[in-house]
């Protein structure tokens, strides 16, 4: 009994430890990209998915979708190879894509 005891626990640790570590990684690799220009590589309107470099991330109904001149526009606007500027939600902890909170188009065609 203490050894099945012991073998619980052990896992019980590894699964804790990896969950922790990789909060703390895709909260510090993501960084780099909050207040940052990059380019759209892929969107999905139905999914609410967009790609910027290989990354992944969300938007919902809270997330801000701006113009270059900082007016709201809707989720129309935003295409493929478009330059925009995002900002992460801080608040949300996540295990797949983290959610935008702001995304503001670069150029104004």
């Amino acid at each position: 009994m203490k050894v099945i005891k012991n073998i619980v626990l052990f896992i019980a640790l590894i699964v804790s430890s990896g969950f922790y570590s990789q909060v703390a990684y895709s909260e510090t690799g993501l960084r780099g990209f909050d207040g940052m220009s990059k380019s759209i590589a892929m969107i999905d309107h139905k999914k609410n998915i967009i790609k910027l470099a290989e990354t992944e991330f969300t938007y919902d109904e809270k997330t801000v979708i701006k113009n270059h001149k900082g007016q709201k526009v809707s989720e129309d606007a935003l295409k493929k190879g478009e330059r925009v500027i995002v900002r992460l939600n801080t608040n949300q902890r996540y295990i797949s894509r983290p959610t935008l909170s702001l995304i503001q188009l670069e150029s104004g065609d």
